[in-house]
């Protein structure tokens, strides 16, 4: 997705979200551009560059283009608050390393945990704050155009990681669920 599609996308969740809770967005997470909107001024191509310097990895196409369009987003469905911008992605095991212990642990009691170990370590963080879970990507498991899988991860759940084709997969996703979960929250 590129930024011609996402701007009206994230625009069109802006607002539903704000009809659906009848407010503007908080700007705890840092000041809105304005409005309903729930992201952030676009990142520079120079702060893009400068985070994937920092990374030592090119970014996905897909998150690339979302970074480009908002350098953050907040309310990214019900359960993840806040998206994090090139200032703040970073490694997993570096930014929040009790993923990593609880999957390295975890690894050897149950089938297919080693893999899941394994892409925990070595996941990009793309969430901020979130309810008792992490989104992220796996630089390591790409496809022909150069998207990396992404993966929603909630402990509340009780299943491991949920993988997504790319962060475009990702986020159409978290918004299928937004949706879900406002259709309850109209009917209480």
């Amino acid at each position: 997705m590129d930024r011609q599609a996402w701007k009206p996308f994230l625009e069109r969740w802006s607002e539903e979200w704000a009809a659906l809770h009848d407010a503007e967005p908080s700007s705890e997470a840092g000041e809105p551009v304005g409005g309903t909107w729930l992201g952030f001024p676009p990142a520079s191509e120079e702060e893009v560059r400068e985070a994937e310097a920092r990374l030592g990895r090119t970014l996905p196409p897909s998150f690339r283009e979302f970074l480009l369009t908002t350098n953050g987003w907040r309310n990214a469905g019900h359960f993840v608050w806040r998206l994090r911008g090139t200032d703040d992605l970073g490694w997993l095991r570096d930014l929040d390393p009790m993923w990593v212990e609880i999957y390295g642990t975890v690894a050897h009691e149950c089938e297919g945990a080693a893999e899941q170990a394994a892409t925990v370590r070595r996941a990009l963080l793309i969430s901020g704050e979130a309810d008792a879970g992490v989104l992220f990507l796996d630089p390591e498991d790409v496809d022909e155009h150069g998207e990396w899988a992404a993966y929603e991860l909630f402990t509340w759940r009780a299943v491991g990681p949920e993988r997504r084709g790319s962060f475009r997969e990702l986020m159409l996703g978290l918004h299928t669920g937004f949706h879900a979960l406002g259709c309850l929250d109209d009917q209480t």
